[in-house]
């Protein structure tokens, strides 16, 4: 199989150095891998050069930013859209970027196109739980700020592949992000939704509508919302990691013997943060497109590209695209 990661470094608001510090740590730590920098060649060999493992291809216009319509963003002639046509082309089995969400989406399914029977594209990132070892996916995340059933039925049944073939779980439970688990909650979406996952024959465990207070718990593998409350949710999510571990600083330094005490829960508090910490999963993944292509943060660190650059790994070698693919076949 070949295993060859196409990455857009231009597309970081602190630069490149990041992205090609992770790719040439990425490739030491996985010799049977390539990648291929897209970007200014003149910027990227300061950081890493060419060899066996990095190639370089030379496209050093970064993604505008602005209001112009998103149908023709895949026209640019930018680093982003560069590292498309280079998986389209079968240069590599996944493509990386941290450029303009809405223009890699949009440019996305333009240059790679949809798979089979799917509308509309997802944004999919995974999410860690307050139980250890244990992630759930999130998807649509702003994709698609509307929804009807059909597009949740199929993020449903891409969500529960990626569970499948990336993350290893057997049998995922998969449930529909709602305001009440009642079959009645809801738009009239969720609610048809609900209605056809409860009635068809699945190859994963569908357990119906779940309340957003509930995702941190681990209770599910696969969660489903329409883009506007995954988005909502989301964000929602982190800001409280956020604004908790602020609160706890706060509180720790009101007196000396707080002090001394979570100095020695210091262990303890690197455990929480690391289990956590975002980069470590690094990138969110644009599900529904032919293709594997997998969106980072616009500020993401080091630490972050390796996270998504070992996400892709895990994607590659399980055959993630076979089983999207697959799991699609009988719509």
């Amino acid at each position: 199989m070949e295993k060859t990661i196409i990455f857009d470094v231009m597309g970081n608001d602190n630069g490149i150095k990041a992205g090609c510090l992770a790719a040439s740590n990425f490739v030491k730590a996985n010799i049977e891998y390539k990648i291929i920098l897209v970007g200014d060649k003149d910027k990227i060999i300061k950081y890493c050069s060419e060899n066996e493992q990095i190639k370089i291809f030379h496209n050093p216009n970064v993604v505008t930013k602005s209001n112009e319509s998103l149908l023709d963003a895949h026209k640019e002639d930018n680093s982003m859209n560069s590292a498309l046509h280079l998986l389209k082309e079968g240069k590599g089995s996944a493509v990386l970027s941290s450029g303009d969400s809405g223009k890699y989406l949009a440019s996305s399914i333009m240059i790679i196109k949809r798979l089979p029977n799917v509308s509309r594209p997802a944004f999919m990132s995974i999410i860690p739980t307050i139980q250890s070892n244990k992630k759930f996916i999130l998807l649509d995340e702003g994709a698609n700020l509307t929804s009807n059933e059909d597009y949740l039925v199929k993020w449903a049944k891409l969500g529960a592949s990626f569970s499948k073939s990336v993350l290893k779980i057997q049998n995922p439970k998969v449930s529909i992000l709602n305001i009440g688990t009642e079959n009645y909650k809801g738009f009239d979406y969720h609610q048809k939704a609900n209605d056809i996952l409860q009635s068809s024959d699945l190859k994963f465990e569908y357990t119906g509508f779940i309340e957003s207070r509930y995702l941190l718990e681990g209770l599910v593998d696969v969660v489903i919302a329409d883009g506007y409350s995954g988005n909502m949710t989301l964000k929602s999510l982190e800001g409280t990691v956020l604004s908790f571990s602020k609160l706890i600083k706060q509180k720790i330094k009101k007196n000396a013997w707080r002090k001394f005490c979570a100095f020695l829960m210091r262990n303890v508090f690197k455990e929480i943060k690391e289990h956590l910490d975002y980069r470590n999963v690094g990138a969110a993944w644009i599900l529904g497109v032919n293709g594997l292509v997998i969106k980072a943060h616009g500020n993401s660190d080091q630490k972050a590209y390796l996270g998504a650059l070992n996400q892709i790994k895990l994607a590659i070698e399980s055959d993630a695209l076979a089983g999207f693919t697959k799991s699609l076949e009988t719509q």
